[in-house]
C-alpha cells in the first residue's frame, strides 16, 4: 500500500473525529489568519474580495470557511472522500455556514492532484484553461509533510494552478527539540532535517485535508491526529533560557508513532521544514518574490503534555 493510500485509508475512517482534536480549531484560524494576511499584504484588499482560490488538502474544511468569507470564490480539493463527506455534510446543515451555502461561494472537488491531472473535467475547463486559466491564490495548510515529492507537488501546484501572477502560500511546521525529557519547545536554526519532529504525533489537527499528490506523492490530509509541535526560535523564552546543541534519538519528542512506538505510515517527513528549506523548492518551481519565515507559535496538548508548536508561511508569486 503506499503512502497516499495509506493517508486516504487514514483520514476516510478518521473524518468525524478530526474537528474534535485540540485545538484543531485554534491552529486552523490562525493559520487561516495569517494565509488572508500574506495575500493581502501581496496585492489589494479589492482584489482579495473577488480572487478565486484554491485550498488544496481541504480536509474537513476549517481553513476553507474561514478563507470562504473574505474571498470571491474558493475551489476545495482532497484526496480523502470520507473528509470531502464530512466537509459538505456540514455545508450543507450549518445555520453558520448557511450564507457562504446560498452565495455558492465554495466548491469541493474529489481528486488527487498530479501534474499530469492536476484537475478533473468539468473544473479543469471551468478553472484552469486559457492563457489567463488557474488561481489568484492556492494555498495548503499542514499538508506539505505529507507528501513525498515535496518538490513535485509544488512545481504543480506553481506552475499548473496558480495563474500569471498569482500566489501560493503554504504553512507548515518547524522541528523541535526535547531536553532531559522536557519539550522545552525552541526550534534550532540550521537542524531542520535531522531529529526534529514535527510535533504531530496522533494528535494533529490540521485544518485541512490530503495534499494531493504528484504522481507517487500524494495527498497528505492536513489533517491528523498529530500535535504538532514546533517551536520558537527565540531560544529564551517559555521561562527557560537555555542552549541547544544538536540532538540525538533519545532527545526528541517521538510524536510521529502511535501509542505502541509503531511509525505514523501516513507521514512522509518526519524532520520539521526550514524556512530557507522551503524558500529553495519554491524558487526551484519559478516563483519570484519568494519570501518564507515563521508565522506564528502556540502550544499544543499531546499525550498530557503541553508542546509548543512552530509553523513557518511561505509565499512565491508566478511570474
Amino acid at each position: 500500500m503506499s503512502i497516499q493510500d495509506k493517508n486516504n485509508e487514514h483520514f476516510n475512517n478518521k473524518a468525524h473525529e478530526y474537528d474534535l482534536i485540540p485545538q484543531a480549531k485554534e491552529m486552523t484560524a490562525k493559520a487561516s489568519e495569517a494565509i488572508l494576511k500574506e495575500f493581502a499584504a501581496s496585492t489589494s484588499e479589492e482584489h482579495v474580495k473577488s480572487s478565486t482560490v484554491l485550498d488544496f488538502g481541504c480536509g474537513t474544511g476549517l481553513a476553507s470557511f474561514l478563507v470562504a468569507e473574505k474571498v470571491g470564490h474558493l475551489v476545495g480539493v482532497d484526496a480523502s472522500e470520507g473528509m470531502l463527506t464530512y466537509f459538505n455534510q456540514k455545508l450543507n446543515t450549518l445555520p453558520e455556514l448557511a450564507p457562504l451555502k446560498q452565495a455558492n461561494k465554495i466548491h469541493t472537488i474529489h481528486h488527487l492532484v498530479t501534474d499530469a491531472s492536476p484537475l478533473p473535467e468539468p473544473e479543469f475547463s471551468k478553472y484552469l484553461a486559457g492563457e489567463q486559466g488557474g488561481f489568484d491564490m492556492v494555498y495548503s495548510n499542514y499538508v506539505l509533510h505529507h507528501i513525498e515529492d515535496i518538490q513535485g507537488i509544488v512545481d504543480t501546484l506553481a506552475k499548473k494552478l496558480v495563474k500569471r501572477g498569482g500566489w501560493l502560500i503554504i504553512l507548515d511546521f518547524e522541528g523541535h527539540h526535547v531536553h532531559g525529557g522536557v519539550d522545552h519547545g525552541k526550534p534550532h536554526h540550521g537542524h531542520g532535517q535531522h531529529g526534529h519532529g514535527h510535533g504531530h504525533g496522533h494528535e494533529h489537527e490540521h485544518g485541512h485535508g490530503h495534499a494531493h499528490g504528484h504522481e507517487q506523492q500524494g495527498h497528505a490530509h492536513g489533517h491528523h491526529d498529530h500535535a504538532h509541535g514546533h517551536h520558537d526560535h527565540a531560544h529564551g523564552h517559555h521561562d527557560h533560557a537555555h542552549s541547544h546543541g544538536h540532538s540525538t534519538p533519545t532527545d526528541v519528542l517521538n510524536v510521529y508513532t502511535d501509542e505502541d512506538g509503531k511509525p505514523l505510515e501516513y507521514v512522509a517527513h518526519t524532520g520539521g521544514f526550514t524556512p530557507e528549506n522551503v524558500a529553495t523548492v519554491f524558487t526551484k518551481a519559478g516563483l519570484v518574490d519568494v519570501s518564507s519565515a515563521r508565522s506564528f507559535g502556540m502550544f499544543r496538548d499531546f499525550r498530557g503534555k503541553q508542546v509548543w508548536t512552530d509553523v513557518l508561511v511561505a509565499k512565491g508569486r508566478r511570474p
